[in-house]
């Protein structure tokens, strides 16, 4: 009984099939790869920073809130806040206003809150989805 090889021709043919098998295997796992990885969307974001407090006699008067957001935001309250305790001194409610933006709004008190027994208070304001901006007035 005599055996015989494989000849050459059928084993290079075999060989071009595992490459081109493994080959076509790596490139549908690699482009499912990278069609799967998420693409960066620009999102819009609502955000404000309060930019500065008016403070005359230890009394604040005022408030500068600037949306430096993507979208308008709307003001919802503004508190003021005993910076030693966390004690809420003055709180406004549904004030309501929107600022669009980029642009400035300026809350003013009807009636100043007064500060003089405080050494530092903070100023929060709230936009209607939530959105908090603090300031710290170091009252002198």
């Amino acid at each position: 009984m005599r055996m015989r090889a494989v000849s050459p021709v059928v084993a290079t043919a075999l060989l071009i099939i595992i490459a081109v098998a493994t080959a076509v295997v790596l490139y549908l796992w690699v482009s499912g790869m990278v069609s799967s990885t998420p693409t960066s969307q620009t999102k819009l974001q609502e955000a404000i920073r309060i930019e500065a407090v008016d403070v005359t006699n230890k009394q604040i008067t005022a408030v500068y809130i600037r949306n430096v957001g993507d979208v308008p935001a709307t003001i919802d309250a503004i508190y003021v806040i005993d910076a030693t305790t966390g004690q809420v001194i003055n709180s406004a409610n549904n004030i309501g206003a929107t600022i669009n933006p980029g642009n400035l709004y300026l809350y003013t008190y009807d009636v100043p809150v007064d500060v003089s027994q405080y050494t530092s208070v903070i100023v929060k304001a709230v936009t209607s989805n939530g959105i908090e901006a603090t300031y710290l007035v170091v009252v002198r």
